[in-house]
């Protein structure tokens, strides 16, 4: 048997089930003696950094409490829970939630790349790869800041748009069903199926570009 090197991994976890799901990763990766150190901030409702772990975190500071955080993920989860409301209650509850979640992506952003002494011993750990989980903000410009792999923990998108956009991942509408949540979709869809995938292609697309344009692009330009 050859052999093999452990490597420094660098992991920036999600919160509530998108950190348990990053946990088992975290988990494997130590079972197998690699060095893992978890990026978190201050404000987590649900990463345990205060507690000892066979593994080390680096926690950096935020303006939002972690009171207010854990009130937005609240919301963002009853979002989805919420059978009762009209369709236009769901609407405005949405464009809420997604403001408070810009507010959220924006702090946290700024409380990694602001930090000067944070960003020299990410630098200075040399470590071999970035794993992140997709609704965590910036992931990607910390792992080009670091020169580093990236490598996210599960899907990103709707419609698969950062991966077809950004990771240049091939998902043909007529066999790729555009949302998950729709488990009706397979990849044997009838014609009216497929019209229906392809319209909400585009619909995510759209909403996509949208919102790259008006939040992030201004919010990436400032901070890098």
């Amino acid at each position: 048997i050859g052999q093999v090197e452990a490597g420094k991994v660098l992991v920036f976890p999600g919160e509530y089930s998108h950190w348990h799901n990053m946990r088992v990763i975290i988990d494997a990766l130590v079972d197998r003696n690699h060095i893992v150190t978890v990026l978190v901030s201050s404000s987590s409702p649900t990463v345990p950094h205060t507690r000892k772990e066979r593994f080390d975190f680096n926690v950096f500071e935020v303006n939002i409490k972690k009171e207010e955080a854990r009130a937005m993920w609240s919301e963002f989860t009853n979002l989805w829970m919420n059978d009762t409301a009209t369709k236009y209650e769901r609407v405005f509850m949405f464009w809420r939630v997604m403001t408070n979640f810009i507010l959220n992506t924006e702090d946290i952003c700024k409380g990694v790349f602001y930090n000067k002494d944070l960003l020299r011993a990410l630098h200075e750990s040399h470590y071999d790869v970035l794993i992140s989980d997709p609704m965590m903000p910036c992931s990607d410009l910390m792992a080009q800041t670091l020169n580093i792999p990236h490598v996210l923990s599960l899907r990103a998108t709707f419609a698969y748009t950062f991966e077809r956009l950004c990771g240049q991942m091939p998902a043909p509408a007529s066999y790729v069903p555009a949302v998950a949540l729709n488990d009706h979709l397979t990849d044997r869809m009838s014609f009216t199926e497929r019209v229906k995938n392809m319209l909400l292609y585009i619909i995510h697309t759209t909403i996509f570009r949208l919102q790259m344009k008006f939040t992030y692009d201004w919010l990436y330009t400032e901070i890098w």
